[in-house]
């Protein structure tokens, strides 16, 4: 994770008397609420080369993952501007309240898939202990999350471990997977930005069925 790239795109701001006034996030014309439950709400961003996005307030902790990069200018009411080029695959953890605005300066569109942080779902009874799985990495926490990478190659599990609280699941680099999660099973297909809601102390196992590299982020609330 880059705490570079966090502080550059996810900083709080206080609007000046002459900008543009601020949005909540759900209603800049490119933030797109795809899901919501009571724990999370995630949000799908999506700026064609040349956008810019209205001022808009973010009001919950959230964590933002990019799916495909490119080149942005951000900006904080009252303040210059900076530049950054996030990558695919790039996590960051952002505390809330902060309004910004985004441009995508560069030739490509950028994409990311932004979980905000609700409220915390109940522990578990149960959960696993010891290693972590099998290609699955902590990548960064804090109070409110765990993020890990899961990096698998063609033919590699992750194995069985449950999660004591509730995670999300983002695809970053996508594939024929399959899950199995006690005597249930499935073989499905997978793209960039899909993303899926686990329910505390769920454990499934998560093998590469494909041809090429799976890669994922899991964001666990704590």
């Amino acid at each position: 994770m880059s705490i570079l790239f966090a502080a550059t795109l996810f900083s709080a701001g206080t609007a000046s008397p002459d900008a543009q006034a601020p949005v909540p996030v759900g209603e800049e014309p490119q933030h797109h609420v795809v899901f919501q439950n009571e724990y999370v709400r995630v949000i799908e961003a999506v700026f064609p080369p040349g956008y810019v996005t209205l001022f808009h307030t973010h009001s919950a902790d959230n964590v933002a993952v990019t799916i495909s990069g490119g080149k942005i200018r951000s900006e904080l009411p009252g303040e210059q501007p900076t530049e950054s080029e996030p990558v695919a695959g790039r996590v960051s953890f952002a505390k809330a309240s902060y309004t910004h605005r985004i441009t995508n300066i560069g030739a490509t569109t950028v994409r990311f898939i932004d979980a905000e942080i609700i409220a915390t779902p109940p522990r578990a009874a149960e959960s696993s202990a010891g290693d972590e799985p099998q290609g699955r990495k902590l990548e960064s926490e804090n109070d409110r999350v765990r993020i890990y990478r899961v990096t698998l190659a063609p033919g590699r599990s992750t194995g069985s471990r449950a999660h004591a609280m509730g995670w999300l699941e983002v695809t970053v680099r996508g594939g024929r997977i399959a899950r199995s999660l006690g005597q249930e099973q499935e073989t499905v297909e997978v793209r960039p930005g899909d993303f899926r809601w686990h329910a505390p102390g769920t454990a499934p196992a998560t093998t590469n069925a494909g041809q090429s590299t799976y890669e994922a982020i899991e964001i666990e609330w704590k």
